[in-house]
This record gives C-alpha cells, sequence and structure tokens, in this order.
C-alpha cells in the first residue's frame, strides 16, 4: 500500500490572488504540524505568492511544479514564522510582547474587542496596519490570536462593532490584502466565524 504523502488536498484553480493564498492559510491551519497539505492553482502569481507567504509564517514547502496549465504545491504546517537572525527574533518577540500588554490592558479596563479580522501571516496584519493608518482608519486595535482561533503566533485587528469589522475586512479584501475571515469574540470564547457577503 503506497502511503499518502498530504493529509489534505484543496484545489484553488479558478481562484485569482490574493484568494489561492487565503484558502491555503485556512486549509493549513486545520492540520496539525508536521502534516501537508497538496495545493493545486492556476494563478499565475501563486507561485511567487505562495514562497513568500511560506517564509512569512514558517511553514515550509516540501515540493512545487508545473502541470499543464496548473501549479502543485505540497506544504508542510510550520509552527509558525519567528525570524532568521538574531535582529528579526528579537524584533518578533518584542512585538509580541507589546500586543499582549494592549491585550491585557484591554481585558482589565473591560475594553476587549467584539470582532477579530485574522491575516494569513503576521508581516500581512502589519502592511494593512500601516497601510489603514496612512488612510486614517484607526478605529481598531492590533491584538496577539487567541489561542482558540490558532494556537502559534499571529495577530487580529480588533472592533468594538461588526459594521466597522466587516468595512475595514472588505476594503483590505478590494486591495489585495490577505485577510481571512471575521471572528465573533463570544462568551464561551468559540471564537465563531461571521459570515460575510461576497460581492
Amino acid at each position: 500500500m503506497q502511503i499518502k504523502d498530504y493529509e489534505k488536498e484543496l484545489d484553488v484553480r479558478g481562484l485569482f490572488c490574493p484568494l489561492p493564498i487565503t484558502y491555503v492559510s485556512r486549509e493549513l491551519k486545520n492540520i496539525d504540524v508536521g502534516k501537508r497539505l497538496k495545493v493545486i492553482a492556476d494563478d499565475k502569481a501563486f507561485e511567487k505568492d505562495i514562497k513568500i507567504w511560506a517564509l512569512e509564517t514558517g511553514n515550509k514547502i516540501i515540493d512545487f511544479r508545473k502541470d499543464g496549465h496548473s501549479y502543485i504545491a505540497i506544504i508542510e504546517r510550520g509552527k509558525g514564522f519567528h525570524g532568521e537572525s538574531l535582529i528579526e527574533k528579537i524584533k518578533f518577540i518584542s512585538v509580541g510582547i507589546k500586543l499582549h500588554i494592549i491585550q491585557y490592558l484591554l481585558k482589565i479596563f473591560n475594553k476587549e474587542p467584539k470582532y477579530l479580522i485574522t491575516f494569513v501571516s503576521i508581516p500581512e496584519g502589519f502592511r494593512a496596519d500601516k497601510w489603514l493608518k496612512e488612510k486614517g482608519i484607526k478605529d481598531y486595535v492590533v491584538l496577539p490570536v487567541p489561542d482558540e482561533i490558532y494556537p502559534y503566533c499571529g495577530l487580529v485587528f480588533g472592533f468594538k462593532n461588526q459594521k466597522n469589522a466587516l468595512n475595514v475586512y472588505k476594503l483590505l479584501k478590494e486591495n489585495n490584502f490577505l485577510v481571512e475571515d471575521i471572528h465573533l469574540v463570544d462568551k464561551e470564547k468559540k471564537y465563531p466565524k461571521i459570515q460575510i457577503q461576497e460581492t
């Protein structure tokens, strides 16, 4: 019996940037560290995008090849990005500490956000944060991703109300930022996803 070298298969043919990476990120978070996901895509930007994304998220591309008009990638889930060099590691840790302090203060003063936007990677979240601030949009807070959503390092944008969360999510998506989902902060800390009307 031949052993399969991947856990799941994801076909994103017909989808274009940023959707293939968004779906890969979502699917990979549903499998265990060390397990593999096979992805089939036909977007011409996929090869470049997936390699950058893997580097930014600490996941590993085991195999990548072209098959006719499609690309096939085998991606192994890692434990998340923690920086390559010592300087990157120090920056990564200091940012994490800062976000956790903000989260702690919001909890103390009972000002925790009700809605959270997730991203495919930490750098993508920071790029979106910088872009929004340049546009004058500041009605959110950057926080560490809750363990219940993703047990490794990551970040989310927190909002007080659903309308603002939806508006920012759609604005980021329209401008090709790799947003994933919007989660509700519920009392049981299960963080269900909000259904988003695609336009």
